[in-house]
């Protein structure tokens, strides 16, 4: 992941006077063609903020105060032309306006200019002066210039994860959350040391802790990952985060009937936690995955985490030993054997203990031999009651 640099603008670096005026105050100041009232009128028009949202209005108004010489209207001038923003893009103009700005040391407009060499827009692709520039962003304080830094570094021809780690590293002591996400990963592909950097997941929670969802699902990936239902509660919550954020790869995630499965074990590892894994069980089964139609059946029958109901569980036997499921068919067998939720059918048990015994389950042949009484050759004894199943 990166940061988008030229996205960098800063709408409210007003000074306290533009900050506090009023719409006719700033009104009246810009037709004495005063610079910073223009640029603050321009950023509202563009954020909307008071007044109509206007992209045409705020480009003309925020160019007026760059040509007056207003630091923060060029920086915003050129990320409207970077990005068409009430005219046509024109990244070439970006560079030019950017270039005037960072060379009055405006750091976000040297993180811009830096990303503009980075992927040649507007100008050929020169890694190397781009480098540059987010190095003098970065050594104002900027956070974003250390960051941008050290992804040129990761990515560099060799790559430089050493570098990398030493600047995202000083982004993440600025409280810069992508910066907290790539060490994490730098660190889960055991590319830097952890006993400088620290551990995977704490980086990834740090990261997800300032709502970014690729740390959200990072994080959830090596708690699900770790086992345990503590794990699984925690994963489950960061899934939710990404995926209320849109974030595609973790709805997928929740969508997918094996994850929902995996879930639901992790979460009945704990009795207090079977509930919560039923919710889990039914989605996947709904999905006909047939290993969570067997538990599902499985948890109904013998009440785990809701009072028991053999009838409903042997629907889910039913459908899952449709699918070949050995055990499902020998659990569903004994319900019919014993009138457990579902009529009394001996005929139908002994059918059913038939076909899981052609599937090689080891039980349903001791229950079958037990059932056609002693005509047959009896097999080793045993019990012949249902093993309970583990999820």
């Amino acid at each position: 992941m990166r940061i988008v640099a030229v996205a960098l603008l800063t709408a409210a670096a007003f000074s306290a006077v533009a900050q506090d005026a009023s719409l006719d105050e700033l009104l009246a100041r810009a037709k004495k063609r005063d610079a910073e009232a223009e640029y603050a009128l321009g950023m509202r028009a563009y954020e909307g903020r008071g007044v109509p949202r206007d992209p045409s209005q705020a480009f003309r108004l925020v160019e007026r105060a760059a040509k007056r010489g207003q630091l923060e209207a060029q920086n915003a001038l050129g990320f409207f032309l970077q990005h068409g923003v009430g005219t046509a893009a024109d990244p070439a103009r970006a560079k030019e306006w950017f270039e005037i700005a960072a060379a009055r040391d405006h750091a976000r407009a040297q993180v811009n200019l830096g990303w503009l060499h980075e992927q040649g827009l507007g100008t050929e692709r020169a890694p190397a002066l781009a480098l540059e520039w987010y190095r003098k962003a970065a050594a104002q304080g900027l956070a974003e210039g250390d960051f941008n830094a050290a992804s040129l570094l990761e990515a560099g021809a060799p790559p430089d994860p050493a570098g990398a780690a030493a600047g995202f590293a000083r982004a993440a002591q600025k409280n810069f959350a992508p910066a907290h996400y790539r060490l994490g990963r730098l660190l889960e592909e055991k590319k830097i040391p952890g006993a400088e950097y620290g551990d995977a997941l704490e980086r990834y929670r740090l990261a997800a802790r300032a709502s970014l969802p690729e740390a959200q699902f990072a994080a959830a990936r090596l708690l699900l990952a770790g086992g345990g239902a503590a794990n699984a509660r925690e994963a489950l919550e960061w899934l939710q985060q990404a995926a209320r954020q849109e974030y595609a790869p973790a709805q997928a995630f929740l969508k997918e009937a094996a994850n929902q499965h995996r879930i639901a074990l992790q979460l009945a590892a704990e009795p207090a936690g079977a509930a919560q894994a039923l919710d889990w069980l039914r989605a996947a089964a709904a999905q006909d995955y047939r290993d969570a139609q067997l538990d599902l059946a499985i948890a109904l029958e013998e009440g785990r985490g809701t009072a028991r109901n053999p009838g409903d569980a042997a629907t889910w036997y039913a459908k899952a030993a449709a699918a070949g499921d050995a055990e499902a068919t020998y659990r569903l067998a004994l319900l019919y054997d014993d009138g457990s939720g579902v009529p009394r059918d001996t005929v139908k048990a002994r059918n059913l203990l038939g076909q899981a015994v052609d599937l090689g389950h080891d039980g349903a042949r001791e229950r079958l031999t037990r059932l056609l009484g002693p005509g047959l050759p009896q097999l080793n004894g045993g019990d012949f009651f249902k093993e309970p199943r583990k999820w």
